[in-house]
């Protein structure tokens, strides 16, 4: 995956990322959110940027700027796992729906983005693959469930939801007929689970188990233990307990496989399965946790040991815990040692961590203009945060489910 050039749009551009969620809980696409400093900046070479970064096992990524989309965009050359967003008003021009056509005819996968004031030509309905529409701007809002539709809201083309904060929120626009939606109720989410008990994710623990039984490689079976932060959570602090008796502290997901074994593993899991969470509501939440830890890593780079790596990993997965079991940190790692560094940021918010941390809610808010400030504190270029974002988003182990 190359790096990029350090006068690149991307190194002086603002960034945010949200999933674009269905109604099973699984991410569809990313919606990457690109503001340029420069206003006069060309959708092209945001395009351009963006795709030498997707890797070929890489999924779906929805780009969405403020950069101009014009004519420059027609001599790109279209990768079909960046889909362009095309906004509203364009689409109610004469040279923006021949822009529209044009695109559509060399391969470029489009997004529109709100509703145009004229109804959409019949000839630019196969351009676009979705629609997003705000929950605040839908016509469809006000409707009972299987009650006729009011005039001009009959949709062809599949739309998403955005806007969306609250779980019934969800549930109702699903109702009406959405096709997904953007980003995910976090915070409703977290506070409908029972609190106390956030089990692992069942279909997660009898994959491992069907691991642990073929004997796979310790490696395989770190990148989908990595995914669920209250397995990883648990199996750690059944290692590092005393009655384990280990000499050494545990403080990876892959250690910790190679030292429980195939077998032992294989059991402590089918215990555990009786206990795991079958909501899909958390689903969502799990993965949020794992994109933070992938960020992280590629955030700190090379720039520090695989030991600072694998701790910035961790807090990243960890940093969500203290909801998911509706438990304070202090309390979730009075019988688990986590490494210093990564106890005393999530405790008592602060230590050489602390700043990594508030540049990730930064960017889950994004594009946030604090960023550049959070990235300051941890010594970091804006080039260099775009680039962890873009390395984590398209990395096999994430884009995989």
């Amino acid at each position: 995956m190359p790096t990029m050039n350090q006068q690149s749009l991307l190194a002086s551009a603002l960034i945010g990322y949200e999933p674009i969620v269905d109604r099973h809980r699984n991410a569809l696409a990313m919606r990457l959110r690109v503001a340029p400093r420069d206003q006069a900046a060309s959708a092209a070479t945001v395009y351009r940027e963006v795709a030498a970064c997707q890797g070929d096992s890489a999924g779906t990524m929805v780009l969405g700027t403020g950069a101009v989309l014009d004519e420059d965009m027609l001599a790109v050359e279209p990768l079909k796992t960046v889909w362009i967003e095309v906004r509203a008003a364009l689409v109610d021009t004469t040279p923006g729906r021949a822009l529209v056509a044009e695109l559509h005819r060399r391969g470029f996968a489009l997004v529109l983005v709100g509703r145009p004031g004229s109804p959409l030509p019949s000839e630019l309905v196969p351009a676009f693959r979705m629609a997003v529409i705000d929950v605040h701007e839908d016509r469809r809002a006000t409707q009972q469930p299987g009650a006729p539709l009011p005039p001009g809201v009959k949709r062809s083309i599949p739309y998403v939801q955005a806007g969306v904060h609250t779980i019934d929120a969800m549930e109702e626009c699903f109702a009406q007929g959405a096709h997904a939606i953007i980003g995910w109720p976090l915070e409703d989410a977290l506070e409908r689970a029972q609190r106390g008990k956030a089990n692992p994710d069942h279909a997660t623990i009898i994959e491992l188990i069907a691991m642990a039984e073929r004997a796979e490689d310790p490696v395989a079976m770190e990148k989908l233990l990595r995914r669920d932060p209250s397995l990883g959570y648990r199996l750690l602090r059944y290692l590092n307990s005393p009655g384990f008796g280990l000499s050494v502290e545990v403080q990876s997901f892959r250690h910790a496989v190679m030292m429980l074994g195939h077998a032992r593993l294989g059991r402590w899991l089918a215990l555990l399965l009786a206990t795991s969470s079958k909501d899909a509501n958390m689903r969502p939440v799990m993965v949020a946790s794992f994109r933070r830890g992938v960020f992280l890593e590629h955030l700190v780079g090379n720039g520090h040991d695989a030991a600072a790596r694998d701790e910035v990993f961790i807090l990243g997965v960890f940093s969500l815990l203290d909801k998911l079991f509706g438990q304070p940190f202090d309390k979730l790692f009075g019988r688990l040692n986590v490494p210093e560094r990564v106890r005393e940021t999530l405790m008592e918010g602060r230590g050489a961590y602390a700043p990594y941390l508030e540049v990730v809610r930064a960017i889950e808010r994004g594009p946030d203009p604090v960023l550049r400030e959070r990235l300051d504190d941890c010594v970091l270029s804006l080039q260099q945060c775009n680039e962890a974002i873009l390395h984590a988003l398209t990395a096999p182990d994430l884009v995989a489910g």
